[in-house]
Parts: C-alpha cells; structure tokens; sequence
C-alpha cells in the first residue's frame, strides 16, 4: 500500500501519519511548487524515511519540475530528511513510478525510484 498526500494552505501532518500508521510502503507528497512544504510536514516526512517509507515529493502545480532549492520550508530541508524529487512528474506519474519501485524492488524501492529518475534525464 502506497498514499499520496497533498499539501494545502494550513495542512497538518495528519494525513501523513495516518498513512504510516496505516502501513503505507511509499508516499507521493504533491508539495508546493517547486518542492516546498511547511517544517511539520517536513518532520513528518524525516519521520517517514526513518521509519523505512520512502517520499516521492512531487509538485502540485500544472507543470515545472521540483527541485531542493529553498531552506526554511523548502525543498532542501525535505532533501535533508531524504526525501526522493520526481522533477517534472506528476504526482499521478509519481505514484505510479513508486508503485512500480514498490513491486520491483521491495527491499529498496527509493533505489529503483533513484535509478528510474536518473533515467529519465
């Protein structure tokens, strides 16, 4: 099982801590644009990946990538925590590239997304 988790103005960290409690193996974040999120979530994402769940943060915006660009609710405090970028996927394509590392590659599966992302350039 698998979630995605889409940010909003005033999120908590609730959907994201249903989702591991739930006994979720991936989670696509649809963060803000270029990758952002808000420093709770963040933690709760660094909790995620210490917990063996790997993140897909892809962007909830029509189009352009995500990229570690900004501290202080950015995306490098979420690359920090671990967390995979999907560059220019959707969150849609994301998880369905998590999905798929998931089934491949059970043992690693933010390996196989790594991988696959590097193909794609």
């Amino acid at each position: 099982m698998f979630d995605g988790v889409a940010l909003y103005a005033g999120a908590d960290t609730a959907l994201l801590t249903a989702a591991a409690e739930a006994g979720a193996r991936g989670v696509v974040l649809a963060a803000f644009g270029t990758g952002n999120a808000t420093p709770a979530i963040t933690a709760a994402v660094a909790d995620l990946i210490e917990r063996g769940v790997p993140v897909l943060v892809c962007s909830r915006v029509p189009n352009g990538p995500t990229a570690p660009l900004y501290a202080g609710r950015g995306g490098s405090d979420l690359a920090r925590a671990r967390a995979l970028f999907g560059g220019d996927l959707s969150p849609w394509q994301g998880r369905l590239l998590l999905a798929a590392a998931i089934a491949t590659r059970p043992d690693d599966p933010a390996r196989a997304v790594r991988q696959a992302l590097e193909y794609r350039r």
